[in-house]
């Protein structure tokens, strides 16, 4: 008897004749991003995600997004997908449908992978799945999909590509925003939802970025409040090789069902040529702010920036001042460039907001410095700032020149002593403070304001050469015990920050600014703007 008489007692099939041999051909390997279409004719729609490789690179977990077939934004398709030789199969896969918001679970996909010999790797992938029913999506019958291999996998990812912000409308006007540091910290928001998180490559030569979002915010414009999505991003990139756009697909990983797809613009990339003299963007700056269109504000700013890289810009208005401050570091802390930023610790105080201002925190400040006529002295500092709640959802530009009012007049050397004496400055607006500061030869600071304030504090000695800089520390305010109110400012933390002195055509003191900003334990924040004339001595 031979052994094909006696198939199955050789080990060549089974008793009831199904096929569990090897299906023929060469295995297909899945991994990657994929770009195609499902449906046919006037119910075709584009369709983008991935395939993760898994740990035999026959497949894994898969998540793809396709324009929804009745609505703006994208549904989502994801499961676990493998492929055994060239047979491609799904089961258990979820369909969730944007335009209800309904999931359906228990589809099949199932198709043919294929290598076209192209690319000299599997770069096809064609079948169908199963009709998303009782969803908006449902069409009656199973759904085509037709798969290629992306270009986008000719990216690999890197920190240094992902690091910027992006951007993107959503459902009915919504939008979102996200930044991401060059350490793979990540904030922005998400329609009403505020989202730290963090995006970072996620294996060598893959151009996939591993990504968490942390949803928090109120209940009433955050339905998803205290949840974790995860899941990827890719990158997109122009005709130059630079990141234009991204792609974000992610799922709940705590938390009730919940998807997200996001397809955003980058931001311009800040380009900064290699500088063989590092300018120092210490001084004193003023210029202007370009608001996002549709944005009504101040426009003029004035501010320090210390050497340390502690920064403090204000505007100036008739009711009040709207304050940015933060501390600046060097891009990639690499000398050869003149570009500094903020860690996404940076503060905006909106005076606009509530009824007596508020503060914005996780602001990004990213500038540029250059010469002044090719000098080695910093001339022009320009860049803008952002943060995720920003009115008009795009970034403010600033441009700053060095500020000639409080530049050091030639041959004056910065000492204390020289801002010794008592300044003054008016209240702004209708009912405001009046204030009057003094300073000591000792650099103590006291003074008083007319609503009940006293002030004190300590001058430090000046911070550089050339610089007309000093520090301020143990800045606040106390209760006067002559005073009819309390003082309302009394309850808050003590601050720290800048001094400088104003001087006259002939390099008379004639004024003093003091810049300071404070944050309790508790995290109630303060800041002080004082731009005082000096008062004569009777």
């Amino acid at each position: 008897m031979t052994c094909a008489a006696l198939l199955a007692s050789c080990g060549g099939g089974s008793s009831d004749g199904e096929d569990v041999g090897p299906a023929p051909g060469v295995q297909q390997y899945p991994g990657g991003v994929w770009e195609g279409t499902v449906g046919t004719g006037a119910a075709q729609r584009q369709v983008v995600g991935y395939i993760d490789p898994g740990p035999l690179g026959t497949g894994g977990e898969f998540y793809m997004a396709r324009e929804a077939p009745g609505a703006a934004g994208f549904d989502a398709i994801y499961g676990r997908l493998n492929v055994n030789v060239t047979a491609v199969l799904a089961t258990g896969v979820t369909y969730y449908s944007v335009q209800d918001g309904k999931f359906a679970s228990g589809l099949t996909l199932r198709g043919t992978a294929s290598n076209s010999g192209k690319i000299g790797r599997t770069d096809g992938i064609s079948g169908n799945y199963s009709d998303p029913v009782q969803t908006a999506a449902a069409s009656g019958a199973v759904v085509p999909i037709k798969l290629s291999y992306s270009s986008l996998n000719f990216h690999p990812a890197r920190a240094s590509l992902v690091e910027g912000t992006y951007r993107g409308t959503g459902l009915f006007g919504g939008g979102w925003v996200l930044t991401v540091t060059p350490q793979g910290q990540l904030s922005g928001r998400i329609g009403g939802c505020l989202v730290t998180g963090t995006a970072t490559p996620r294996a060598a030569d893959s151009p996939l970025y591993s990504m968490t979002l942390n949803l928090s915010g109120d209940t009433t414009s955050c339905e998803a409040s205290g949840t974790q999505q995860s899941g990827i991003a890719v990158l997109r990139f122009d005709a130059a090789g630079v990141p234009n756009g991204i792609w974000v697909f992610t799922r709940n990983a705590t938390g009730p069902n919940n998807t997200f797809t996001l397809n955003g613009i980058a931001d311009p990339r800040t380009t900064v040529p290699p500088s063989t003299t590092p300018l120092s963007v210490a001084g004193n700056w003023q210029g202007s702010f370009t608001l996002p269109a549709g944005v009504i504000g101040d426009t003029t700013v004035w501010g320090s920036v210390l050497p340390d890289g502690g920064l403090f810009f204000y505007t100036n208005s008739s009711l009040d001042h709207n304050a940015l401050y933060g501390r600046l570091i060097r891009y990639e802390n690499n000398v050869t460039n003149n570009r500094f930023v903020t860690a996404n610790d940076g503060v905006f105080f909106n005076r606009l907001l509530a009824n007596t201002g508020a503060y914005n925190e996780s602001v990004l400040i990213d500038g540029t410095l250059q010469s002044g006529d090719g000098t080695s002295t910093a001339g022009l500092f320009s860049g803008s700032f952002s943060y995720p709640t920003q009115p008009g959802g795009f970034p403010t530009r600033f441009s700053v020149t060095p500020d000639p009012l409080y530049a050091l007049p030639s041959g004056k050397v910065p000492n204390a002593a020289l801002i010794v004496g008592t300044y003054k400055m008016a209240g702004t607006g209708f009912g405001g403070d009046t204030t009057t500061l003094t300073v000591f030869a000792d650099g103590a600071i006291t003074g008083l304001t007319t609503s009940g304030c006293e002030v004190a504090g300590k001058l430090l000695g000046e911070l550089g050469s050339g610089l007309n800089l000093y520090r301020v520390e143990a800045f606040g305010y106390l209760n006067s015990p002559n005073a009819p109110i309390t003082c309302g400012l009394s309850s808050g933390p003590p601050q720290s920050g800048s001094a400088s002195a104003q001087f006259d055509a002939n390099g008379k003191v004639i004024g003093l600014r003091i810049l300071t900003a404070g944050l309790s334990v508790a995290g109630t924040r303060a800041h002080t703007v004082f731009v005082g004339a000096k008062q004569t001595t009777p």
